[in-house]
C-alpha cells in the first residue's frame, strides 16, 4: 500500500511539474515587440548596400495591433539623399502583409557606422495600404551632417481595422 502511494505522489509531481513547463512555454511564445525596424547600410559614393526587413506573418482575424505590427515590414533597401542645405530624403517600400487595408505609421533615422544617430525624421503616415499591397514612402528630415554609413526604418504603429474595426 505504501508503494502505491508512493507512486501516487510521484504522478501528481510529475504531471504539475509537466503543465508548469508547459505555461511556461505558451507564455514566452506570445512576447511582442513595439517596432519593427529595417536598416541599411550606406558606402560612399554608392547606394545602401544591406537591408535586414522583417518577414511578413499573416495574423488571426481577431488580431490586436502589436500582432498587427509584426506582419508589416519593409521590403529591399531604403535610400536616402541630400536635397538641399541640410534637408534629406529617405525613399522606401513598406509591405502591408495583413489581410485590411491599414495606416502604416514609420520613421527613419540615418546613423555614423557606430550606430550613433546622426538624424531622425518626424513620423510619416503610409497611408491606406491596401491588404498585402507595397507602396513606396518618401520622408524628409534634416541634418547637419551631409554622410552617413546606414539608413534604419523603424515601422511604428499600424492604425485603421484593428480587430475589425475600421472605416477605410
Amino acid at each position: 500500500m505504501a508503494l502505491s502511494l508512493l507512486h501516487r505522489k510521484a504522478y501528481v509531481v510529475i504531471l504539475i511539474a509537466t503543465l508548469a513547463v508547459t505555461f511556461l512555454t505558451a507564455c514566452s511564445a506570445n512576447t511582442t515587440t513595439g517596432a519593427s525596424t529595417s536598416t541599411a547600410t550606406n558606402t560612399p559614393g554608392t547606394a545602401n548596400t544591406s537591408s535586414t526587413p522583417t518577414q511578413p506573418v499573416i495574423p488571426p482575424a481577431t488580431a490586436t495591433a502589436s500582432t498587427i505590427l509584426k506582419s508589416m515590414s519593409i521590403i529591399g533597401q531604403p535610400t536616402a539623399k541630400m536635397l538641399s542645405g541640410t534637408t534629406f530624403e529617405v525613399d522606401g517600400t513598406v509591405k502591408n502583409g495583413d489581410d485590411k487595408q491599414h495606416d502604416i505609421f514609420i520613421q527613419a533615422t540615418l546613423l555614423e557606422a557606430t550606430g550613433s544617430k546622426i538624424a531622425t525624421t518626424s513620423i510619416h503616415n503610409v497611408d491606406n495600404v491596401a491588404a498585402g499591397a507595397t507602396q513606396t514612402f518618401t520622408i524628409q528630415g534634416t541634418t547637419t551632417q551631409p554622410t552617413w554609413a546606414k539608413i534604419e526604418i523603424t515601422i511604428i504603429k499600424v492604425s485603421e481595422n484593428i480587430g475589425g474595426s475600421g472605416s477605410d
